[in-house]
């Protein structure tokens, strides 16, 4: 049995803008800051009369490291014109100093490990930017690029401030189940895109049910294929919109899941796809040479997660590893250890600087080095 996608489109939600907040900023919470003048304390005594640029960013944070030098050049630029950049993050000290020595920083760095901040700024997601006024006010939030040199100096001549707002609607994996069905009875199957712009993205597949928030077209067809953005070969049009989607198949059905959003994906946008094998540029990881072997997993409890620069697995086969290194390596991993058990790892990783991975896995008997493969490729066209 086929089941036909059902296709519901809603209108992409519009861009905002924040003009002047009333909203009074908050004074700073951190444990340690960074690079400041003595005396500095955060406070909005140390502030007043300044307009301020509130970063919050990590090291781990792709977009975030990439905001960097458009930041830096800002900061150059009103140098002692009397703005003052901050830069709020999760990172420790003992990640930050490396970091800081590669990729330098134009900014007061505040340590907040424990993310108070988060909270109290009401951030959705890095990297945010928040513009506060000489006044102390809040102008707005937005992202980096936005803020621009015109931005700053409307704000040191307290100008209305126009600042495109950063979309703050959090991802909602289970917004499906909060779906009104008008005779209160939920469909046994369904597939629903919807256009929408979202702080975060994600992807939640389960049996027989999938869901995606804030998502690209080319992101879908990576779940939908069950890959990952190293293995496509992208060669379809680019859809820069994001989505909300969900699919569901009957109870017992769960290995038509995916079918079912394929189908319902090439109807809709018009994609096809095959597997087609490629020679590319990848990373081998590989045993090092007279090392120990790897020691079995400690536990059976299964952890597979990639978060705030740690890659954590626990009862995992180094599939998975290889799996996780791509994003750290953004390349594909090739698993070549002969290793068939299943381990624990907690292994740092870096945007940009793929060598924090590879001192860490050298310290478990591993190495992981440039090469060519052949490899299977999703082409998508």
């Amino acid at each position: 049995m086929r089941f036909l996608p059902q296709v519901f489109l809603l209108p992409l939600l519009a861009a905002t803008s924040v003009v002047m907040s009333a909203q009074q900023a908050p004074d700073l919470q951190v444990s340690q800051w960074l690079q400041a003048p003595d005396g500095f304390t955060g406070q909005s005594k140390d502030l007043r009369g300044k307009v301020v640029v509130l970063e919050f960013w990590a090291t781990w944070c792709g977009p975030c490291v990439k905001a960097v030098p458009h930041l830096n050049q800002l900061a150059d630029e009103f140098r002692d014109k009397g703005v003052a950049f901050l830069a709020v993050t999760d990172d420790d000290e003992d990640r930050l100093k490396p970091f800081l020595a590669k990729q330098p920083i134009n900014a007061i760095i505040g340590v907040d490990t424990e993310r108070k901040n988060w909270n109290t700024f009401s951030v959705p997601s890095i990297p945010d930017t928040l513009l506060i006024g000489k006044d102390g006010h809040i102008i707005g939030a937005t992202i980096p690029e936005n803020l621009t040199a015109e931005v700053l100096r409307d704000a040191l001549a307290e100008k209305s401030v126009t600042l495109p707002a950063k979309q703050s609607i959090p991802s909602d994996l289970e917004w499906d189940d909060h779906i009104p069905w008008e005779d209160g009875v939920r469909p046994t199957a369904y597939a629903i895109i919807k256009p929408i712009k979202t702080a975060t993205g994600a992807a939640w597949p389960r049996p027989g049910h999938f869901t995606a928030d804030g998502v690209t077209l080319e992101v879908r067809v990576q779940n939908a294929y069950q890959t990952d953005f190293f293995h496509i070969d992208w060669q379809a049009p680019k859809d820069e919109h994001t989505y909300r989607a969900a699919f569901r198949v009957p109870e017992g059905r769960d290995e038509q899941l995916f079918p079912y959003v394929r189908e319902t994906l090439a109807q809709m946008f018009g994609v096809r796809a095959h597997w087609s094998e490629q020679e590319r540029d990848v990373y081998v990881l590989q045993r090092i040479e007279g090392e120990a072997g790897l020691p079995e997993a400690r536990t059976e409890k299964e952890l597979a997660q990639m978060l705030r620069g740690r890659i954590t697995l626990k009862h995992q086969p180094i599939a998975k590893l290889c799996d996780l290194l791509a994003n750290s390596f953004s390349a594909i991993v090739v698993d070549e250890t002969g290793l068939n058990g299943h381990y624990d790892f907690e292994i740092p990783y870096q945007p940009g600087q793929p060598e924090v991975t590879t001192n860490a896995l050298k310290k478990v008997g591993l190495e992981a080095v440039k090469a060519r493969r052949k490899v299977k490729v999703l082409v998508v066209t």
